[in-house]
C-alpha cells in the first residue's frame, strides 16, 4: 500500500451507502467516486494508485466535514476527459447498475464546473468511530 492517503472532504453519504451495500457482499468489487473538482487530483495522476498498490482513502461526509466517517482503499484513477468512448460507456454502464443514484458518468458538478477525477474505490467501510481530520497530516 502506498505510504500517502487521499482525503475526499464531504461526501454525500448516500453515494457511500450505495458503494457499501454492493461491496457488503462483493467486498473485492470495484466501484466509483467522482469528486467535483474540476482539476486532476495531482498526485493521483503523477503516481496512479492500482490493485497491486493501493492507496488509503479516508472521508469526510457533507453534513459532518470535521470527521472522518469511512475509510476504503483507490486503486485506480483516470482523468473523464480522456476516456476512450467505448470505455466511458462500460463504465457508464457499471455505474447505472451497481451504483443507480450516480446515473451514471458526469462532466459536470451541481457546481458547474467540470468534473474530471474518475475514483475506482474498493473495501470501503465505515468507521465504527469517526476520527477528527485535525489527526490527518496534509502534504
Amino acid at each position: 500500500m502506498c505510504s500517502e492517503a487521499l482525503f475526499i472532504n464531504g461526501v454525500y453519504e448516500t453515494v457511500l451507502q450505495e458503494i457499501l451495500q454492493i461491496q457488503f457482499v462483493l467486498p473485492e468489487q470495484i466501484l466509483f467516486l467522482q469528486p467535483y473538482a474540476s482539476r486532476p487530483m495531482v498526485l493521483l495522476k503523477e503516481n496512479p494508485p492500482s490493485i497491486d498498490s493501493p492507496m488509503r482513502l479516508f472521508v469526510s461526509l457533507t453534513d459532518d466535514l470535521s470527521h472522518v466517517h469511512y475509510e476504503g482503499e483507490v486503486v485506480g484513477w483516470e482523468d473523464k476527459r480522456l476516456l476512450p468512448k467505448r470505455k466511458r460507456d462500460v463504465l457508464t454502464h457499471i455505474i447505472q447498475v451497481l451504483q443507480p443514484d450516480e446515473t451514471g458518468l458526469y462532466d459536470a458538478s451541481p457546481t458547474g464546473k467540470e468534473s474530471i477525477n474518475l475514483l475506482y474505490v474498493r473495501r470501503l467501510r465505515k468507521l465504527d468511530v469517526p476520527f477528527s481530520v485535525e489527526q490527518l497530516t496534509k502534504i
